[in-house]
């Protein structure tokens, strides 16, 4: 049987099939010093940002860098000030080919994702999708030096 290509596979497959259940979202409403302690405490660089199961955002890292810090901001302030708006989604059953492309395409780094009806049910993080991709490299990603000008004194590395 013949194997399929890295291309074929990133066509076929699927983003629910490679999501993990891990999701971080919050209302419009939480302020922004909320916000940014869920990301903390959630270890996530981001929260989607739903009202009534629908996908009103996106608050993410970025936007804390460029809209947030160093700026007389009010940590009281609703996310819904800083976050990105209406952001793009994809279903679970959209191959992980059409993530890649958005992602590569508008530099996103979190992509919320909606069933039929449009309700928020999950994210794809580029994180996921690297450790998908490097499955398919695991020699090439697995033996890469801390740095890449590293030379190795000893086989294992110590």
């Amino acid at each position: 049987m013949p194997t399929k290509s890295v291309e074929t596979l990133i066509k076929s497959t699927k983003i629910g099939e490679i999501t993990n259940p891990k999701l971080v979202q919050a209302p419009p409403e939480t302020s922004v010093k909320q916000g940014i302690a869920l990301m903390q405490s959630s270890r996530a660089g981001y929260v989607v940002v739903a009202k009534n199961r629908k996908v009103v955002g996106v608050f993410t890292e970025t936007d804390v860098v460029q809209k947030i810090l160093d700026r007389d901001v009010n940590w009281e302030d609703p996310i819904s000030e800083y976050m990105t708006k209406d952001p793009f989604v994809l279903k679970p059953t959209d191959s992980v080919g059409t993530a890649i492309e958005l992602m590569s395409s508008h530099r996103f780094y979190h992509i919320p994702l909606v069933d039929d009806k449009g309700d928020l049910v999950n994210v794809l993080s580029v994180r996921t999708l690297i450790r998908f991709l490097g499955e398919f490299y695991p020699q090439e990603v697995y033996n890469l030096p801390p740095r890449p000008d590293q030379i190795m004194e000893t086989p294992e590395g110590g």
